[in-house]
Parts: structure tokens; sequence; C-alpha cells
């Protein structure tokens, strides 16, 4: 668990060195902790917790990965290029851009709750069908069959 600080956006001349809250590296890494579980691709994975209402935090994100952010408990604001704002709510789901090295979010109550989660692009074709996803047709046919006969995932 590492601790997150509000941002300073320079107007008071100091530097925050209280706590606003925390993140739980699930997977990834944020700020040099690593998380526990190992992936097939790199993916950033984190629990993260605002304690102070209203609190603006800048957490670093990888450049060129997508990144979804999920709030579990509160509502916050992400804050974009200009400060612009886009509000999400408690129980939705915010995709972001891929341009810039920072999510800056603003907890719009105390004790709000988000999972942000991320990775590089895979770049390949989609196919879904049911609760199979594939990169192609024939391939959810096949999958489709396998599960059928037993032989799904072996």
């Amino acid at each position: 668990v590492v601790d997150i600080f509000e941002t300073n956006d320079g107007s008071e001349g100091e530097c925050a060195t209280d706590s606003v809250g925390n993140v739980r590296v699930i997977a990834g890494s944020f700020k040099g902790t690593k998380g526990p579980a190992s992936t097939f691709s790199p993916v950033e994975l984190w629990d993260v917790t605002i304690k102070k209402g209203q609190a603006i935090v800048d957490l670093p994100f990888p450049e060129k990965y997508n990144c979804i952010v999920f709030v579990r408990r509160g509502k916050i604001d992400v804050v974009g290029e200009n400060n612009a704002k886009k509000h999400v709510g408690p129980q939705a789901v915010a995709l972001t851009e891929k341009n810039g090295d920072v999510l800056r979010i603003q907890a719009g109550e105390p004790n709000t709750s988000v999972l942000i989660m991320g990775g590089l692009p895979l770049d390949e074709p989609i196919a879904a069908q049911g609760p199979f996803v594939m990169n192609t047709s024939a391939q959810i046919t096949k999958a489709i069959r396998d599960y059928q006969s037993g032989k799904f995932g072996k």
C-alpha cells in the first residue's frame, strides 16, 4: 500500500505532506511498489482510496496504456486538459484517452474508492459471442464446440 498526496497547483507555495489516501497495487506497479498478480501482458490494476473529500491527486500512469476508472464508492471528477472535468458517479466507469502520463482525479466526497485498470492496446481483432472472446468467428465456433464436448481449456 502506497500513500498518495494532494496535488499542489502551486498557488499556496508549499507541498502537501499529509496523506489523503492510498493505492493498493494488485498488478503492475505504482511508485516502485509492485503488485502480487502475474499477467500475460503488461497491465496496471490499482485499488485507490481517497480519504479526503475534494482532494485532487495525480496518479502516474504509463503514457501509451489505455485506462479505465471504475468508481466503487463515492464519486470523482476526471480532470483533463485545461482542467476540464468529467464527472463519474458511484458504480460508473470512465475510459480515458492516451494523451499523457498522469491520471488526475478529484474525489467528490470522503472515502472515495476507485479501481484503476489499464494496459497496452493489443491491437488485435475481437470476436465475441456470449462468454467467449476470441480473434475470429471461427475461433468462437471452435471454442463453443470444445465447451459443449467437455474439451474446453484442454
